[in-house]
């Protein structure tokens, strides 16, 4: 008997599966209507709606890959580089929004920063309706970029560069003052008896004391500057006794001390700008070398809205709810059938309404 009852049941299992399919079937059948229709009335309103829906453009700029992305990333998403992008630009007029969260907003939508992490480059993607703002505005966001980064001195070379300005920027002022002290007519009048082959050797050596000056490094700024007064003082020590061998007839050793010191003085702030200026030029191009970008041009075609995925989707979503709504209705229709559910579901509604 065992033996003979065994065989029974994946027969009794295949026959509950061809009634569940049958079921499934029926519940298709009887609701085709709303299962076909719904998606197709879905399809054409959403085509009908995306073809309303304005051509939309995006312009790319393009970042090559460096090591500093995550640098680049970070710029880009700055809220204060964002705001006066969005100031300059006048995005609250072109989106036509109130108030500057709005605004960001709106711009978060339609700018997106792309960083690729593995290759380390950066897509700035801005999307408009307008394709010339479009490429405009991408553009912007890239020169953007390479402002802030020199400006607020992220890279290592930018602050190398920062560096050097400071030190320009004083050797300027100390340039100037000796500029006013060599015109004195006293001073000048001085410098004047100087044979070429003196004021040769005090450009030439400040020239050297300069280039000594810059070789040290930041750090041994104050030692070389020791090392430099030093030379100078032997150098005026031999031009006062030379000068004053030439120069019987003067009397006043001071002002020959002055207007020599004054000379080199001049002479050497002048050198050091000169070559703090050829330093700074090397590093700008190096900045720019390494910050390799292309322009965002004007996109001639359209990115959008994809309206055949829209009118997809949509028809997709009807289905699956066109579907979703007949299995409900029929487990309603056959739980009312049912006493004990039918008892169930008004526990249920009296359980709901009971405060």
């Amino acid at each position: 008997m065992t033996l003979d009852s065994k065989p029974s049941m994946p027969a009794e299992h295949t026959a509950d599966d061809e009634i569940s399919l049958l079921d499934l079937a029926l519940v298709l059948a009887k609701h085709k209507k709303l299962i076909i229709g719904l998606p197709i009335i879905a399809g054409l309103v959403a085509a009908a709606v995306s073809f309303s829906l304005p051509n939309e453009y995006t312009a790319t700029f393009k970042i090559a890959p460096s090591k500093n992305a995550s640098v680049y990333n970070w710029v880009l998403t700055n809220d204060q580089v964002l705001e006066d992008i969005s100031k300059e630009m006048k995005l609250a007029e072109h989106y036509d929004t109130k108030g500057r969260k709005a605004t960001r907003k709106e711009m978060g939508k339609n700018v997106k920063v792309a960083l690729n992490a593995k290759d380390a480059y950066l897509d700035v993607n801005v999307t408009d309706e307008n394709p010339e703002f479009a490429a405009q505005l991408a553009n912007r966001m890239g020169s953007a970029l390479q402002e802030n980064l020199y400006t607020m001195r992220l890279l290592d070379i930018s602050k190398g560069r920062y560096d050097l300005e400071l030190r320009r920027e004083i050797a300027a002022k100390n340039k100037a003052k000796f500029d006013v002290t060599i015109k004195k007519p006293e001073i000048a009048a001085t410098i004047a008896l100087l044979s070429p082959a003196d004021r040769y050797g005090i450009t030439s050596l400040a020239a050297i004391q300069a280039e000594s000056t810059l070789q040290g490094g930041v750090s041994d700024l104050m030692q070389n500057e020791l090392v430099r007064m030093q030379d100078q003082l032997g150098s005026l020590q031999r031009l006062v006794v030379d000068g004053m061998k030439k120069q019987s007839a003067s009397a006043n050793t001071g002002l020959w001390i002055a207007s020599v010191d004054a000379l080199q003085q001049q002479s050497y702030w002048d050198a050091l700008i000169e070559r703090l200026d050829r330093r700074i030029d090397l590093l700008k191009k190096q900045e720019r070398d390494d910050l390799k970008m292309t322009a965002a041009e004007v996109p001639d075609e359209k990115s959008g809205p994809k309206r055949g995925l829209i009118v997809l989707l949509t028809a997709f979503a009807a289905l699956f709810g066109a579907v979703l709504w007949a299995f409900i209705a029929e487990a309603f229709i056959k739980s009312r059938e049912n006493e004990n559910s039918t008892a169930l579901m008004n526990k249920i509604a009296t359980a709901w309404r009971a405060k």
